[in-house]
């Protein structure tokens, strides 16, 4: 009998591997050695077929839901899928064009851009779109000033670097004059413009402690001011679309306690914001500024609701900064190669929109 060389024996398993996974994701059944025999073309023979799979289920990459059923993958064997996708699909040119017409008119807010690119990935991915907005703390002022209401109100109004804009009133212990806000947003405008939200109150405080004692309510007005927008940035935005298509594959999920327990996690934003802000750091850590989709498999997403989906995400960037993360949540049956094209293609376009405010903004 002629042996097979290991490197052979091997390259078959992986091959046979592959076509299983992408089988159960196109179809949904359990794959069985006759179907693979009649459909895979791969020249073997259906006692090896039965023995490659014995083989594959004892490694963990794939299971049997009942003794006569056919084979499903784990989330071994859909990690093993993913890390060898050779070619990530193209999104198609229709969706590419209906994606960029999304962004021809200017959004003048980043809350917009956000919300957008959310409902437009879940759209095409036929999943639950995330995208977390920049940590506000982290970003420069382009503009903080206060506008009178009447007697003891203001509204406060912040621009960040990246489009992010915030306002809201302020109810004071005294009546500021209109000279007293005139003064402090022309301080403002000289102090701290170019300042990291974390640093503008002690850098515009050491500023205005240095001044005459007239200026002293001027001081409490700021100080307050700059309390407030401590409170504001706090915590980011996240922004959820399309939860409800979760439902859509309830079946690959389980029972109704399952379901009832992953809704309660989209209702729960500051868990969902926490994995995407894991997925930030670890993006900063590395280093990374490229467009590199990362998948996350069942539990490897580090929420135990999460066991039965996929997450893909991808970073947007302010320069070459990372700021952000926006992603796809769906079954674990998903399009690999095309929900990482499309969360790749929206993380560039995001970082081109933001990139093109900025050349907007030093148009004279």
């Amino acid at each position: 009998m002629r042996q097979l060389k290991p490197e052979v024996v091997e390259s078959r398993k992986k091959g046979l591997l592959q076509w299983v996974v992408h089988y159960y994701i196109k179809n949904s059944r359990p794959v069985s050695s006759a179907v693979i025999a009649q459909e895979a073309g791969m020249g073997l023979s259906p006692a090896t077929i039965r023995n490659v799979l014995q083989e594959l289920e004892d490694e963990g990459y794939l299971h049997q839901p009942h003794a006569s059923a056919g084979r499903e993958p784990t989330d071994k064997g859909y990690r093993f899928f993913v890390e060898h996708i050779i070619d990530v699909q193209r999104l198609a040119s229709d969706e590419k064009e209906r994606l960029e017409s999304q962004y021809q008119d200017r959004v003048e807010e980043l809350d917009t851009l956000l919300s957008e690119t959310s409902k437009l990935l879940s759209k095409i991915s036929h999943g639950a779109g995330l995208v977390l907005s920049p940590q506000m703390r982290d970003q420069k002022l382009r503009r903080l000033e206060l506008i009178p209401l009447s007697g003891k109100s203001v509204l406060a109004i912040l621009v960040t670097e990246t489009g992010l804009v915030r306002h809201w009133p302020i109810r004071l212990n005294f009546a500021p004059s209109a000279r007293q806000i005139n003064a402090l947003n022309r301080f403002l405008g000289d102090q701290a413009r170019g300042c990291s939200i974390k640093d503008a109150q002690s850098v515009v405080l050491a500023q205005l402690q240095s001044m005459e004692r007239e200026f002293r309510e001027l001081t409490a007005l700021a100080d307050e001011l700059l309390q407030e927008v401590g409170r504001v940035v706090a915590p980011e935005s996240l922004y959820v679309e399309g939860a409800d298509n979760i439902l859509s594959f309830a079946g690959d999920i389980g029972d109704l306690s399952t379901v009832q327990a992953l809704m309660r996690v989209f209702n729960e934003k500051r868990r969902l914001a926490g994995l995407l802000e894991h997925e930030l750091d670890a993006t900063r850590r590395r280093g990374a500024v490229g467009s590199t989709a990362h998948v996350a498999i069942g539990v490897e997403s580090g929420l135990p609701e999460f066991r039965d989906l996929s997450l893909v995400t991808n970073t947007y960037r302010y320069h070459d900064r990372v700021v952000g993360v926006l992603g796809v949540l769906g079954s674990k049956r998903m399009e690999y190669s095309r929900m990482m094209s499309l969360v790749n293609y929206m993380g560039e376009l995001v970082s081109r929109q933001l990139a093109t405010w900025e050349e907007e903004e030093g148009q004279p």
